[in-house]
């Protein structure tokens, strides 16, 4: 094989790449944009909440900052609520703004699995309150919600306008930009 055959060859493949790589990114920022543009509406009311026996309390006002975290049928309902615990750090810090944020973990488990859901939450009896989304209404709710599972963890204002998308536990900089806008509004707390 000549050099400017592979020369050519190689520059097709790495131009490709970076096509791919350009519209793969230019995807994702649509799909953010689109999230972003739009209020979510959490209809909890309407799914089973789950909290070691303990019964709901009425909210009165909305919180100023609501945490979701949505599990849809596509993924392991009952993988992710046994891992509920690599929260526990963070929501202990998130404890001392009381009422003023929220988290809410969302399952919507598949029918398949629907039993090994019940069944973990049976026996791991989430320390966490949980809503379990059986008829799937959240994503009915909110039809631009995007597929895209790293979409499914965002934080949201007062009005339930979407503000940040994205992990903090898989993300350091997600987790930065978090706290910087809850103590923007609430102020630092210890």
């Amino acid at each position: 094989m000549s050099f400017m055959v592979l020369k050519y060859i190689l520059t097709s493949l790495f131009s490709s790449i970076l096509f791919f790589s350009c519209s793969k990114k230019g995807q994702v920022k649509g799909e953010l944009e689109a999230f972003q543009s739009q209020i979510i509406t959490l209809c909890l009311d309407s799914m089973e909440y789950v909290e070691r026996g303990q019964e709901i309390d009425s909210e009165i006002n909305a919180p100023s900052f609501q945490w979701v975290v949505y599990a849809d049928s596509l993924v392991c309902s009952s993988c992710k609520l046994s891992e509920m615990y690599k929260w526990d750090e963070l929501l202990r810090k998130v404890g001392m703004y009381g009422e003023d944020l929220k988290f809410y973990f969302i399952f919507s488990p598949s029918t398949e699995d629907r039993f090994g859901f019940d069944w973990t939450v049976r026996t791991y009896a989430p320390e966490y309150p949980i809503y379990i989304d059986t008829l799937g209404i959240f994503e009915r709710s909110n039809p631009h919600l995007p597929h895209n599972p790293m979409f499914h963890t965002f934080l949201l204002d007062e009005n339930n306008n979407v503000l940040l998308v994205g992990n903090p536990l898989e993300n350091e900089k997600i987790e930065e930009m978090f706290w910087q806008i809850v103590e923007e509004k609430l102020g630092k707390r210890e």
